[in-house]
């Protein structure tokens, strides 16, 4: 396969019985062209200033610079590897591959030779740094926490005599993992029953296989 727009498949096995396993691809699109233009020098430098570039969260513009005229490749050259190599490593970070699997990757993309070996090292000695990285900018979303209801009874009113109005009042609580979030609602007994056929449809929409394809692309 050509380097350019790599795509990634990572075959996951997860057993369900004694005699079937399930296989998963999961695909990561990469463009590593970048790396088959420079030796392995230059690419042990552009891993180096691509860590560092994880760790700062930030592009250092002057290093970048420095970094290009040691290694005598122009800004844009070295832009272009470091920019190869962080899709590269947030790609096995996501999948956490194991050595054996990260070598299968390597070996399907034809690097030059010692370049997997180069690239795995800094994989395993920064992978924390580059997880941390993920959780830390990983958009979050409010889950659910808890929901608190009370049922209400408007027994009368001065236009209305001998009518019974029941409403429901909602607490739903949810939390994004940095802070939590009350909301306050008020419904009747037939948008109530709407809602909870609305979750239900969408719990059953989860098992799908459309559903759990989307779920891999994203996670």
């Amino acid at each position: 396969w050509p380097v350019r727009g790599a795509i990634f498949f990572f075959f996951e096995f997860t057993r369900r019985s004694p005699h079937r396993a399930r296989m998963s691809v999961l695909i990561e699109s990469v463009d590593l062209e970048a790396l088959t233009k420079i030796d392995g020098k230059q690419l042990k430098k552009c891993c180096e200033l691509c860590i560092h570039n994880f760790k700062a969260t930030s592009t250092d513009k002057k290093l970048f610079s420095r970094t290009a005229k040691e290694l005598g490749m122009s800004t844009a050259e070295v832009g272009a590897v470091v920019e190869g190599l962080s899709g590269f490593f947030l790609a096995c970070c996501k999948k956490q591959l194991s050595q054996s699997n990260f070598n299968v990757v390597a070996q399907t993309l034809k690097l030059p030779d010692g370049y997997p070996a180069i690239l795995y090292k800094f994989y395993v000695a920064n992978v924390e740094t580059i997880r941390e990285m993920l959780s830390k900018n990983s958009k979050r979303l409010p889950h659910y926490k808890s929901l608190n209801w009370r049922l209400e009874l408007e027994m009368s009113s001065r236009s209305l005599h001998h009518e019974i109005r029941p409403s429901f009042l909602l607490e739903l609580e949810t939390d994004d993992g940095v802070k939590e979030k009350s909301e306050l609602m008020q419904c009747d007994f037939a948008v109530l029953k709407q809602f909870g056929n609305q979750l239900e449809t969408a719990l059953k929409d989860l098992n799908s296989s459309h559903c759990r394809r989307m779920s891999t692309y994203i996670n």
